[in-house]
Order: structure tokens, then sequence, then C-alpha cells
């Protein structure tokens, strides 16, 4: 009776598994940057694909809002201001386009923006100060142009404003030494993870909390003692006029600072709102065929996003004494039975100048190369001879170091 219980338990746990919806697609997520007629900023922070954040830094009617909203599958969203108005649109993988203030606004994601920039991302703290007894609760978000937005709540009053940011050099013996933001990322090869530990992701080592447009939210408090640091000075105007300036030190996945508005001085202590992410698996070689002889690869994605560039190689093999390489390479990305990216030869890619960027490009124009940041799911790589062709090709996947 007892084996016969456990059986009926296991079976029940294999079919909710296998039911289980996969949610893989390209990412939406970063940070998103528009201009407003009169001077002003728009700034749309994605999470998840289907959670937005949005800041408004409205100079010509002088007043800063935010607001959140979740975003439908098809992309499209509306959400209502604090303290007033409305905004509509829809998030793209490159662009949000949106109505606000009676305008169309085209915000473009920013090109480099994450925790392994060690420069930019969204930091969430309360702000207090030893002189008055009302804190602001700020949101301070930078990016990797050594751009800084700011917007601080205290009560029903809303103030923002947006600025630049100054590295400064870092004499302390801690935080460890000043990172420069503009270092080339490291690509790094893709290697297999065994067992059930991904690295931290989603759901280890972080809680739960609700940021002050209402989203969930889930901030990284995971300390490396080899993470880098940085120290800065920044100066911002808010759009009601006011100049704000301050100092920033991030260290260990926290940004410590301080900002000093209408001669009082607050200081915060917020982490960095962005997972450790990683990537997972895999680099073969093998025979590609016709049909059902088609070279397949898989890899997995835990935590997400991450930006992929995933090669398929064929006649730079040949140049290293492989034979019969195969001559010109066709790559597909699926999820699931979607094809998601493909490409024949990398330069025609529309980005293929990012792929460019990355240090890695293939070698041959005529090899194939797909760069695209995805969200967590497993993945499926397919290789063939774009002209029906056979021979032996490689395909590999890296992870490129910019999320």
């Amino acid at each position: 009776m007892k084996q016969e219980l456990i059986r009926s338990l296991q079976v029940c746990a294999l079919l909710i598994a296998l039911a289980i919806p996969s949610f893989a697609e390209e990412s939406k997520r970063g940070l998103y940057e528009g201009n407003l007629t009169g001077g002003g900023k728009i700034v749309f922070f994605v999470q998840g694909n289907h959670a937005l954040s949005t800041y408004v830094f409205d100079t010509a009617g002088h007043q800063a809002s935010f607001g959140g909203a979740a975003v439908a599958d098809n992309g499209t969203f509306t959400l209502t201001l604090t303290p007033s108005g409305t905004i509509s649109g829809t998030v793209n993988p490159t662009t949000v386009v949106a109505t606000v203030l009676g305008q169309t606004v085209t915000a473009n994601r920013v090109a480099t923006f994450g925790e392994a920039e060690h420069f930019g991302g969204r930091f969430t703290a309360t702000a207090t100060s030893t002189t008055t007894g009302a804190p602001f609760n700020v949101k301070v978000v930078l990016d990797a142009q050594k751009n800084i937005f700011l917007v601080a709540q205290q009560g029903a009053t809303v103030l923002g404003g947006f600025g630049t940011i100054t590295l400064t050099p870092n004499t302390s013996p801690t935080p460890s030494p000043t990172v420069s933001p503009t270092a080339t990322p490291t690509p790094h090869p893709i290697t297999a993870k065994h067992g059930g530990d991904d690295g931290g992701g989603d759901d280890e080592n972080h809680h739960h909390g609700h940021d002050f447009e209402g989203n969930d939210e889930r901030q990284d408090h995971d300390l490396d003692d080899n993470d880098e640091a940085f120290s800065a000075t920044f100066s911002l105007t808010l759009v009601t006029g006011e100049a704000v300036t301050g100092h920033l030190t991030f260290s260990h996945g926290l940004l410590l600072g301080d900002f000093t508005l209408n001669g009082v001085t607050y200081g915060f202590r917020a982490s960095h709102e962005s997972n450790e992410h990683h990537l997972a698996n895999i680099s073969t070689r093998g025979f590609v065929n016709t049909g059902q002889g088609q070279l397949i690869g898989g890899f997995i994605i835990r935590g997400g996003p991450k930006l992929v560039l995933i090669r398929a190689l064929g006649p730079t093999l040949g140049v290293l004494g492989v034979s019969p390489a195969l001559a010109d390479p066709k790559l597909q990305l699926f999820q699931n039975n979607s094809l998601l990216v493909e490409n024949d030869n990398w330069q025609s890619a529309s980005n293929a100048a990012e792929v460019t960027a990355t240090s890695i490009p293939p070698k041959d124009a005529k090899e194939a190369a797909i760069l695209v940041r995805l969200e967590p799911g497993n993945y499926t790589t397919v290789v063939s001879g774009a002209d029906n062709g056979t021979g032996i090709s490689l395909v590999e996947v890296y992870e490129i170091d910019r999320d």
C-alpha cells in the first residue's frame, strides 16, 4: 500500500511538472530613456518583461511624477502617475513608445546597463537627515553613460531631477579601487551547471519587497568580497529649479550615498535592484547533414535576463584543418517550437555592429551569429547548411558580460 501511494505521488508530481508552462522569451528588461519637449526626460524601467516603472521629469511644467503598471503580453500598458497624469504605450525589445503630456515619446534602451557593468542600475532607499524628522523615499537610477535620475517622495510632495556623475579617485582602503564604467566587457564561454544550484537566481538569497510605484520587486543582497567598487560625486537640477549635489559609493551590491537639498543633507543605503544571473551551457561540434541531420545544441538560462552571443562556425574550422567543414552555416534559435531569431551571414544582422563590439564575432563572413538578450528558459540552437550543404560545424554560446 505504501509503495503504491509513493508511486502515485511520483506520477502526480511528474504530470504537474510537465504541465508547468515555459515563459522564456526575448527580454525587454532594462532602462529606456527619452526626451520630452521643453528639455525634460522620461525614464522607463522594465522588469521581467511584464512590470514597468516610469519616471517623468517635466521641466516645462516643473513637475516630477512616477508610476508603475503591468505590461500585457503584446507589450501594451497604461498607468496612472503620482501625483497626476496618465501614460499609455508599448514596450518593444529596443524602445518604449508612449503618449505622455500630450506628446508621443520614443525612449531608447540604454546600450549597456546592469550589474556587471559595475556602474548603472536602479536603487531604492529611505533617505534620512539628522536635522529633520521628515524622510524621503528615493529612487536613484544610474546609467552606464554616467547620467543620474533622482525621484524623491516626502508625503504628498514629489521631487525629481536629473544630472551627471563624476567618478572620483578612491583613496580609502574600503571600498576597493575605482572601476571605470567604460572598460570593455569580457565575454565568457558558457559552462555546464549541474544539480539544483542555479547560482543565486530569482529564488536564492533574495527577499520580496514593493517599490513605491507598487510593483513587486526583488532586491539583491548578495555580498561578494570580490566585487569592485566606485566612488562618485553628482550634481543635478530638480524640475522645480533647485540644485542638488551629493556623493555615491557603490560596493558589494550596495549604493551608499547622500544628497544635499536646500541646505539639508540626507543619507541613504540602497540595494541594487538586479539579481545575479547565470547561463548554462553548451558548445557542440558535429556533422551537419540535410533534413533531420541538422546539428542541435541546447542551453538553459536561470535568473535572467542574459545577453548571449551564439555562433555557428564552418569555414573557420576548415582553416584549422577540419575537413569537410560546413561552407555556409545557417543558425536558428528556438524556444520550444517557436523560432525566435535566425541568421545566415552574421554581417547581415541588424545588430552586426554590436556583434563586432563583443570582440568575438565570427572570423568568416559566411558564418552565422545571433546576439540576443533572453529571459529565463530552455533554448535550442539548430545549425544547417544555408545552401543545403553538409559538413562539420561548431555551435557555441557565449555569455556577454553586460547584464
